[in-house]
């Protein structure tokens, strides 16, 4: 299955290159500087992972750092309020929980001012459970429109435009994998599973939302200037300068000392715990004491993933984290491990060989899970390895089942008259075809071999979960959940962020509050033009664009499905089956 083509057989490409932040040692105070107004500059976003650039330098600007940047702010002796830039930042639904509750925090202290040009959901979602003032650009809108899903069909482009012939094989009834490629909409079980996500997250919104008592405007907006006023959506109307000077007004300072974002100054400005230097190696010092490791795995997983000339793998390469896992193991000094896992999952085969690694890893020492917006399939094959797992009420928990399959495009190359054929073993030509269609035979076998990867699946997540795999019954065959609904299935432990994470962590490994935190530094986001098979994706891409009505969305879950036919053999795959546009 060498040349799948628009053969799209299923799987996603991801890294998991380590490299390694250093936190701050035990002992170490925070510094003062004199009264201010903190400002946290969200402007270029907050990704879960820093994409790879020039020699894997790694950034301070990471969703972690962010964390940690919020939670130590509150120790600033000198602090007098706190300004938010928010920007056109996106930090998704379960991200802009965690900073909403950090700001909550800090109110209880300072004035926290915050702004927008426009509030998104997400960012909306995060002022409201934490800002004194919110303030919006005179010519902004509140979107205030709730969560929604969109995902493309292109049943009729494919089969009734270009003659192609779908070959999808599933396992798990609401897995849905094949439908936006076989059908024109939803079927009734997928479209239950994902509305029950949605309204999880809808749900979170307005327990958000009824802080300001506006809760019951969830879907009626967008507003601009006026309704939003009226409305009592925000407080202020103001440009960024002009919401930082209420900052300073209300603090009654007129310093500002930058601590996030990219106009902050070169080295962090709170130092203690959590708050990470930016380094090129590890710290030898403070990697030689006791700590906890914070490890990220954002992305889709492949087997193996190669880098580009200057660095910078994608998402989340298996046999990288078999041998982090490994070193993690064996190093002394490493007392406790966290996991940030965002992630709709991927190879089969990459998630149960870094299953095997992490539970001989969590066999060991302590290792806790945190979710981001998502730990779906092959995502969550990995997230059951932990000693506990953590989720916000928006994180998208679940899709345990397997999925593989291709197209075939030998109709579409008949129509302008090409004409292929095949030799030697007609099962290895027709696995291996981008224009032969599987027969019966063939996709029986098939089949029977993704329903025992989907019992080793199930086998997993009761062993890692350390329950019968009966209790599961109603949390598997490819449904999703909301972060609370999962809790209730047993899928997650408790609910909370990434603080909650690694202060459990700390706890569990015997160390202080205060004790320090490394950071394994994996280059991320979705680069699966960076390895070989630049070919396959530019026809992937063509053909994402002529689809719509969500190219971008398309294109990547296509480069999936042509990443798989790099891997040994038949590429089956544990991931959230369709191109997910979430708002």
């Amino acid at each position: 299955m060498k040349k799948l083509a628009l053969g799209f057989a299923l799987l996603a490409a991801c890294n998991g290159r380590p490299r390694a932040w250093e936190a701050p040692l035990p002992g170490e105070h925070v510094h003062t500087h004199g009264p201010a107004v903190l400002e946290i500059d969200l402007g270029a976003g907050a990704p879960e992972a820093q994409k790879g650039g020039f020699l894997q330098i790694p950034s301070r600007h990471t969703f972690d750092a962010l964390v940690a940047t919020l939670h130590q702010a509150a120790l600033r002796k000198d602090l007098k309020g706190l300004y938010v830039s928010f920007g056109a930042a996106g930090l998704g639904w379960a991200r802009a929980h965690e900073v909403g509750e950090a700001l909550a925090k800090i109110q209880k202290q300072v004035p926290v001012v915050c702004h927008a040009d426009a509030w998104d959901n997400g960012a909306y979602a995060a002022a409201v459970r934490g800002c004194t003032v919110i303030a919006m650009s005179p010519g902004g809108e509140v979107e205030l429109t709730g969560p929604a899903a969109t995902v493309p069909y292109a049943r009729e482009f494919l089969v009734d435009h270009l003659k192609a012939q779908v070959d999808i094989l599933q396992v798990g009834k609401f897995k849905g994998a094949a439908e936006p490629l076989t059908r024109d909409g939803p079927s009734e079980e997928y479209r239950a599973s994902i509305e029950g996500t949605l309204g999880a997250i809808r749900a979170a919104y307005q327990k958000a939302l009824a802080i300001r008592g506006v809760e019951g405007l969830v879907g009626t907006g967008p507003y601009a200037a006026q309704g939003a006023t009226s409305h009592k959506l925000v407080d202020l109307l103001a440009d960024k300068d002009g919401a930082r000077e209420e900052a300073k007004k209300r603090a009654g300072v007129k310093a500002v000392d930058v601590v996030f974002g990219p106009t902050a100054d070169a080295r962090p400005k709170i130092g203690v715990t959590d708050v990470l230097k930016l380094i090129a190696l590890p710290n030898a010092e403070a990697s030689a004491r006791p700590h906890v490791r914070l490890v990220r795995l954002h992305g889709e997983i492949v087997l193996a993933g190669e880098s580009g000339l200057l660095g910078g793998q994608a998402g989340i390469v298996a046999r990288k984290v078999v041998e982090r896992a490994h070193a993690l193991t064996a190093d002394p000094n490493v007392k406790a491990v966290v996991l940030r896992i965002d992630s709709p999952g991927g190879s089969a085969l990459g998630s149960d060989l870094a299953w095997i690694a992490l539970k001989a890893l969590r066999d060991k020492k302590p290792v806790i899970v945190s979710i981001g917006e998502m730990a779906a399939s092959g995502g969550y094959y990995l997230a059951c390895t932990a000693t506990k797992i953590y989720a916000e009420p928006e994180s998208i928990v679940g899709s345990v089942g397997v999925v593989g399959g291709k197209i075939s495009i030998g109709g579409t190359l008949a129509q302008v008259g090409i004409h292929t054929a095949a030799f030697g073993d007609p099962r290895a030509a027709q696995l291996n075809s981008m224009t032969q269609p599987w027969d019966e035979a063939t996709r029986a076998q098939l089949l029977a071999t993704m329903q025992e990867i989907y019992g080793l699946f199930l086998q997993r997540i009761a062993e890692g979960r350390g329950r019968p795999q009966s209790s599961f019954e109603t949390a598997v065959e490819g449904r999703v959940f909301g972060g609370e609904k999962a809790k209730e299935l047993g899928l997650v432990d408790e609910i909370g962020g990434l603080s909650d994470a690694l202060a459990a962590a700390k706890a569990a490994a015997g160390l202080p509050a205060e004790g320090a935190v490394v950071v394994d530094e994996a280059s991320s986001f979705f680069e699966m033009l960076s390895g070989p098979g630049g070919g396959d994706e530019a026809l992937a891409s063509a053909l994402a664009q002529a689809l719509g009505p969500e190219p971008a969305a398309l294109e990547r879950w296509a480069r999936a499905f042509l990443a798989a036919s790099r891997g040994p053999g038949f590429g089956v795959v544990a991931m959230l089956p369709t191109p997910l546009v979430l708002r």
